[in-house]
């Protein structure tokens, strides 16, 4: 069975780029108009929460994505919102606005990052298909959200993290002096 889907847009951003608009017009998704209409049982993705979203998450109630630009999310967040907010585990983004930045994902993959994580990939496909760059988030985190899905909780998952993101930090770095030198 489908797990339920629920944006709310804060409008912030170019309506032609915002995913979470194309997701409800393809009918991926359900509009909630009133940050009031989130039921308490809920899961919202909130990038700002300290609880990390996890296979086990109960989503019976639905999902939650909060569109707004990631230039506000500190200040939307602070704001009383029911729902368990959690936050996504680390991925990168393959749209194309911040291709390539870790965490900093838009509302579709974020949707599909936590749609993929409690077994449900096939739908997770079906709603990156909407856009030509859709699928290469799949490509791109693939290895990570399996290693997320088998790590199973809240303490492996922050594991896989420090591990992998922690070892491509010290790379980067060490390539940054390596160039340095030339």
């Amino acid at each position: 069975m489908p797990v339920r889907i629920y944006v709310h847009e804060m409008h912030q951003d170019d309506p032609k780029k915002c995913t979470s608009a194309k997701m409800c017009r393809m009918r991926l998704a359900t509009p909630i108009y009133r940050l009031a209409s989130i039921h308490p049982k809920m899961v919202v993705l909130d990038p700002t929460s300290t609880k990390v979203f996890t296979p086990k998450e109960d989503v019976s109630y639905g999902i939650v994505v909060i569109d707004c630009s990631w230039q506000k999310a500190d200040e939307v967040f602070l704001h009383k919102i029911k729902g368990k907010r959690v936050r996504l585990p680390l991925l990168i983004a393959a749209n194309p606005v911040h291709y390539g930045h870790i965490g900093v994902l838009s509302s579709l993959e974020a949707a599909a990052a936590a749609l993929y994580l409690v077994s449900q990939k096939e739908q997770a496909e079906e709603m990156l298909n909407i856009y030509k760059w859709g699928p290469n988030f799949l490509v791109l985190n693939k290895d990570l959200l399996d290693a997320y899905l088998e790590a199973g909780c809240e303490e492996g998952i922050l594991e896989v993290e420090k591990r992998v993101f922690r070892a491509a930090g010290e790379r980067v770095k060490a390539d940054l002096i390596d160039a340095t030198k030339r």
